[in-house]
């Protein structure tokens, strides 16, 4: 018998009520919450993944577009990957002493990322892009610091919420991604106290990729006429629009960028990589991790690369992402809906809806996403989707047949 929509994520939504009696938010990881106007559709556990699939506690199988929130490039599961790092387990995995892999990726690293002449490893992005604060700190001499973008949850670029104190939060100065001509403003105004400037690319949104190389190339002269270091969050777009990430991709090749996500198929590492003059820096500060060197990951991340190299990866990846975009392009037009779908086809933007009324366009999202749940399509929401190599055009064309159900649906519907 076919489930119903109240019923088809019921175990999972008893479970994540016990969680949140003794888990915070109940669970680890913000993106990961069920969303509260998706209760009922949107699954809080899933039980395990196999290639571009999921299936949650209650057994409904996803296309997932989720990815894991974008560390998942080759697929779940991933034979080779997996491979290597049980190769790993059966001469145990962290030691008292560093492991040759460490030396190994780190070298492939730097044959593949402009930037990298010297490499660290950490264990999160977040604690890869604090560790470039750092180090540009310790380079310059300076304090502050300019961002651009998201860059996780540590003091230094949260500016909400309580637990900041009010001094670290001073030091870094916050700009939008469309107010780039500020920066020098900026800079002007704050002349010889800043240390770097952090770009988390903007590769989701149309109109933002679009426009992409340019705005970097203005962040990066500017940062060269004021003398301040040039730092890329490539945490999403490494390994994902290029294999060198964004720099490689826009020829713009910064002092300092740090590498997660993507790098290791979903197993947890960070890389922060830049220029020796800069990276020797790391000497005179305390940045230390007793798992950086941990071998399972660094071994999925040398297993990752061979394969997004020997397998042409991220051109399977883009195609299938433009197939998309123009798929959705093409019913919105047909359907005369206000909606775009573009951005970096590897992470392509496919429910955007572009009207005046963003209350209605809200409401007609989430009637979008409750809709594809309800067809086994699993996104990340309607702005970020993410691709990986074990999706089919197959996967693709399912996934816009069910796209196309799901506009026919909120068209018929009153906002």
């Amino acid at each position: 018998m076919e489930k119903t929509v109240e019923s088809r994520v019921a175990e999972s939504e008893a479970l994540y009520d016990q969680a949140l009696r003794i888990i915070p938010w109940g669970t680890q990881t913000g993106s990961k919450r069920p969303p509260e106007d998706l209760r009922g559709f949107y699954p809080p556990y899933i039980e395990r993944g196999q290639g571009a699939y999921v299936f949650d506690l209650d057994g409904n199988r996803y296309i997932d577009y989720k990815l894991a929130c974008g560390p998942i490039i080759l697929g779940h599961a991933y034979k080779a990957v997996d491979k290597a790092v049980m190769s790993k387990l059966e001469g145990g995995i962290v030691y008292g002493s560093a492991h040759p892999l460490e030396v190994q990726v780190a070298q492939e690293l730097i044959r593949l990322i402009p930037c990298a002449e010297m490499v660290r490893f950490l264990k999160t992005g977040a604690e890869g892009a604090a560790a470039t604060v750092r180090l540009a700190r310790a380079h310059t001499g300076r304090d502050k610091i300019v961002s651009f973008g998201y860059h996780g949850w540590h003091d230094w670029c949260v500016n909400r919420g309580k637990g900041i104190p009010a001094a670290i939060s001073e030091l870094t100065i916050s700009l939008p991604y469309e107010d780039a001509d500020r920066l020098e403003e900026t800079l002007r105004q704050n002349r010889g106290q800043v240390a770097g400037v952090v770009v988390t690319p903007p590769i989701h949104g149309p109109q933002q990729w679009n426009s992409l190389g340019s705005f970097l190339e203005t962040v990066q002269a500017v940062c060269e006429e004021y003398g301040v270091l040039l730092i890329f969050d490539e945490i999403v777009s490494g390994f994902r629009t290029a294999i060198g990430g964004i720099q490689e991709r826009f020829d713009i090749v910064p002092d300092l960028a740090v590498f997660s996500k993507a790098i290791a198929n979903g197993f947890p590492i960070s890389a922060v990589v830049g220029r020796r003059e800069v990276m020797e820096a790391w000497d005179e500060v305390v940045i230390t991790s007793t798992f950086g060197g941990e071998t399972m990951s660094l071994a999925a991340a040398l297993a990752t690369i061979h394969e997004l190299e020997q397998q042409d990866v991220l051109a399977h990846i883009w195609r299938l992402g433009q197939r998309l975009i123009e798929g959705v392009n093409d019913m919105a037009e047909r359907m005369d809906l206000d909606l775009q779908a573009g951005g970096c086809p590897a992470t392509p933007s496919l429910l955007s809806f572009v009207g005046d009324d963003e209350e209605r366009n809200q409401a007609r999202l989430t009637d979008c996403l409750k809709e594809l749940l309800r067809r086994g399509i699993m996104p990340y929401s309607g702005t970020c989707w993410y691709l990986c190599f074990s999706h089919t055009e197959e996967d693709v064309e399912n996934t816009l047949q069910a796209i196309g159900e799901t506009l026919e649906v909120v068209r018929g519907r009153q906002y």
